[in-house]
This record gives C-alpha cells, sequence and structure tokens, in this order.
C-alpha cells in the first residue's frame, strides 16, 4: 500500500478522507489533524510555511508517506510551492476551489466563492477570475470545528452573510465548509462546487493496489479531539 499523509488544522481534511476512503483504494492513510494551531485560516503566511515544513519533517520520521495532501486550500495557497523544494523527493498534492469547472457552467459574475482571508489572498487561481464574488464569513472554520455535529447552529449566521448577495453557484473554498451542504441547500438553490473530487481523480493517477485502505490518525494538542474526528469520519 501506498502511504498518503494527509494534512490540516481541525475537521475540513475529514472531509477529504471521507472522500478519498469512497473514491480510491490500495492506501495507507495518516490523518494529522494541527489542532493545536487551528484554524489555519487566522494565521500568517510566515508561520503557515514554517508549520508545514515541521509537520512534513515529523511525518517523514514517523510514517514515511510518500505522498502528502494538503487538504487544506489556506495551506496549499501558502505553503505548497515551498515544500515541493523542500522535499523533492515527495508527491504534494494540494487543494484548490473548484473556481474553473464553476465558472464554465455559470457567468463568472454569478459565481460567489466562500473561502477564508488567506486563501482569498493567496491563491493565484483566484485572481484569474476577478469578476467571481468573494466572501469570507469570519470564524466559519473555527465555527464548524466547534459545532462538528450540530452544524444546523449555524445556518442564521449563514444566511446573515450570504442572504444578500446574488449567486446561481457556490465554491466551497475551504474544506471545512464540505461539510456545510446540507446547509447551504436548505436555503439556496445554487449548485456546489467542491475540491474533493479533484483530490481524488489526482491521488488515483499514483495507483493504488486495489486492496482497500488503512486508516489512522494524529493530533496536536489535545488528544481529547480524536474521537471527535474519527466519528465524524463515519458519519454519513
Amino acid at each position: 500500500m501506498k502511504k498518503v499523509a494527509i494534512i490540516d488544522s481541525g475537521s475540513g481534511g475529514v472531509n477529504v478522507l471521507k472522500s478519498l476512503m469512497k473514491q480510491c483504494s490500495g492506501f495507507d492513510f495518516l490523518y494529522f489533524a494541527d489542532n493545536k494551531y487551528a484554524p489555519y485560516g487566522e494565521k500568517n503566511s510566515n508561520f503557515l510555511n514554517k508549520r508545514a515544513i515541521e509537520i512534513v519533517k515529523l511525518l517523514n520520521k514517523i510514517f514515511q508517506p510518500e505522498i502528502v495532501i494538503f487538504a487544506c486550500n489556506t495551506l496549499t495557497s501558502v505553503a505548497i510551492k515551498n515544500v515541493r523544494k523542500q522535499f523533492p523527493n515527495l508527491v504534494f498534492i494540494g487543494c484548490e476551489p473548484a473556481i474553473k469547472p464553476a465558472c464554465e457552467e455559470f457567468k463568472e459574475e454569478e459565481v460567489l466563492l466562500l473561502a477564508t482571508k488567506v486563501t482569498i489572498e493567496n491563491c493565484k487561481l483566484i485572481k484569474r477570475f476577478p469578476k467571481v464574488q468573494k466572501v469570507d464569513v469570519p470564524n466559519l472554520p473555527k465555527l464548524i470545528d466547534e459545532n462538528l455535529f450540530e452544524l444546523e447552529n449555524l445556518k442564521d449566521y449563514l444566511q446573515e452573510h450570504l442572504n444578500e448577495k446574488n449567486f446561481s453557484a457556490i465554491v466551497l473554498g475551504c474544506t471545512h465548509f464540505e461539510a456545510l451542504r446540507p446547509i447551504l441547500s436548505s436555503f439556496s438553490d445554487a449548485k456546489l462546487f467542491g475540491s474533493n473530487i479533484g483530490i481524488a481523480k489526482r491521488l488515483a493517477k499514483f495507483g493504488g493496489d486495489g486492496a482497500g485502505n488503512n486508516c489512522s490518525f494524529m493530533v496536536s494538542g489535545d488528544e481529547a479531539d480524536l474521537p471527535k474526528l474519527f466519528h465524524f469520519l463515519l458519519r454519513e
């Protein structure tokens, strides 16, 4: 089995892991939840670059991954170019907002990107679509982690920030936001676009052996977060 490390702060990368477990086979996954420094969307570029290198060095020692997935739009936009230079023997797969497919189906000005401030400011792909509406809902990744099994609590907060916008499509520009699909669909008819399918397609190119998957978890900070993330993985 090919060893694949998945990195994010909080629960966002668990949404990616769920998708990979369903769509790919033959991989040994290790999910590293960097909860001590969650959410990444509130950290500056210098910190994120240093932290990414620290985590990859740690994973090389204890897991020896062949592939590393940055299951975070913010971390990808800031740090993936640097880690590819630092660790040329590893394959890195990043996470970018699904703006292109959204704009292929809808007019650019009809597309709303829901993302963190750091992602909006640093992702080069976003800059290629200047007419796309860009919304950073304050503290949203953190609120998702805090309400992981009661996400309906966030419905009014989301409506407050989105109801005055006119859009036909929503691009989920943070992996945390995949968990909000049912809530967004409950008050909007907009089509939702996420990154998980694209990540799975890229991983599949490296070919698992078709013998199922293994999955394990690590967490920085409070170990009490581990069972919470595991149960979220199992939740449909």
